[in-house]
């Protein structure tokens, strides 16, 4: 697997983080370590929680056990991701697609580079670069948006009740007759009914 190749412990390169940072097999052993690191903290807490009182033991621990989850599966969902770019020839679609796949893990990890940091997993430069390395992947991506939305080659019938979708989705947002733009639809779009 292209995103679990390589462990998220320090690294030659960064003098004690994981390593480089575009290095997939980096990014993917940290979202491993973030998964790792939220059942730990679920553990720990079931583990303080009264006995005898199922309901303070959950409690204490959905918190953190819900993170995990959550991290697992971005983790196995990068790992998919980076194994079906890793399928894909050499070239422009495999370099794009291979973009965004930096971009998930990068995100994720700067959602939680805090957790990462306190580990010792990264070092306080890297987290300190994590923005600027996710702001610089989301252009480099949104200069390929064109292409990389005709290689999902959805049909247009899919799209077509999607005012973003359209060529004037600005007009559509726009519209004052539109379902968000109502009283009716804020409050909807809010969850406010």
């Amino acid at each position: 697997m292209l995103f679990t190749a390589a462990p998220a412990g320090p690294g030659p390169s960064s003098g004690g983080g994981p390593g480089d940072l575009d290095d997939p097999g980096v990014l993917g052993g940290l979202l491993a370590e973030l998964e790792r690191i939220w059942f730990g903290r679920a553990r720990e807490r079931i583990g303080l929680a009264p006995h005898g009182d199922p309901l303070a033991r959950w409690n204490a621990a959905s918190g953190p056990a819900l993170r995990g989850v959550e991290a697992h599966a971005q983790r196995q969902a990068a790992e998919a991701y980076a194994e079906a770019v890793a399928a894909l020839p050499e070239g422009p679609a495999r370099d794009r697609l291979g973009e965004l796949q930096r971009l998930f893990a990068l995100d994720r990890i700067a959602r939680n580079a805090g957790d990462l940091l306190a580990a010792g997993l990264l070092t306080a430069d890297q987290v300190n670069c994590l923005p600027d390395r996710v702001e610089g992947l989301i252009t480099t991506v949104a200069a390929h948006l064109p292409e990389l939305v005709e290689s999902f080659a959805l049909p247009p019938q899919l799209l077509a009740d999607w005012p973003i979708a359209g060529a004037d989705y600005v007009d559509a947002y726009d519209d004052p007759g539109a379902f968000w733009q109502t009283h009716g639809g804020r409050e909807a779009v809010r969850g406010e009914r």
